[in-house]
């Protein structure tokens, strides 16, 4: 090829923009119900349910409301307290989870909470706040609004259920179902439907110690990695 000819392409190049960028692919669509790999995990999305939990009489305890454990916002709403009372029904959304622990010993479910980077209708803020440069296949996950400061913010409780006390812990080589519970405030409306970006995890080794250590997997500028993501309705129910 002359250079005349070179030079002519680099002209026209130029004149049309320059060369296009190549598009980023999505990360993968996985249907609810499906397992996703996410290394320390094998983690299905069960399904996203608004229920109401009826009130309880609480004259022993005098206990508010449900919400597992009582984590980050979603440990029990409502209630009138007291020795004597009733607990107020509570609506909550449920976004449920069965989850195969690939390790040999207990796992902290805080590791899956970590993992998921992103909840969120298709369109609106997300109910919980995004890990930042969160990517996968190369492409960012999808921006979201942030809420208006008249919008409440969305709490959230995410709990293991178990007869008596709920747990925190992923015990290993088993499944186990979780729960993530966002309880449905005065001026908060339950999405339709929901977008959740999984991460997915693999080992590093310290240095110093050796010992090795679960991570989020991350791209060459530190962003997350979106391992999967899943659209699903979100179900009205009962308690």
């Amino acid at each position: 090829m002359s250079a005349l000819v070179m030079a002519t392409g680099l002209v026209v190049v130029a004149a049309l923009g320059g060369f296009a960028a190549v598009p980023e692919d999505p990360p993968p669509a996985v249907k609810a119900g499906e397992e996703i790999d996410q290394d320390l995990f094998r983690t299905t999305i069960v399904d996203a349910v608004v229920r109401t939990i009826p009130g309880e009489d609480d004259g022993a305890v005098g206990a508010g409301g449900s919400g597992g454990t009582g984590g980050s916002g979603g440990g029990g709403s409502g209630g009138t307290g007291g020795f004597g009372g009733t607990a107020a029904a509570e609506t909550v959304l449920d976004l449920t989870f069965k989850v195969f622990n690939n390790a040999t010993a207990s796992v902290p479910a805080s590791y899956l909470e970590e993992s998921l980077l992103r909840i969120a209708p298709p369109e609106g803020p997300p109910l919980v706040a995004p890990a930042p440069s969160a990517s996968g296949g190369g492409a960012s996950a999808t921006p979201a609004p942030a809420p208006t400061p008249s919008e409440p913010a969305w709490g959230h409780d995410l709990f293991i259920p178990a007869d008596g006390v709920d747990s925190r812990l992923l015990p290993p080589q088993l499944t186990s179902t979780v729960v993530l519970r966002f309880p449905v405030r005065d001026g908060l409306t339950p999405p339709e439907r929901l977008t959740v970006d999984l991460g997915e995890y693999e080992l590093h080794e310290d240095w110093f110690t050796g010992r090795t250590r679960p991570e989020l997997v991350t791209d060459d500028d530190g962003g997350k990695v979106v391992k999967a993501r899943v659209t699903l309705s979100v179900k009205r129910g009962e308690g």
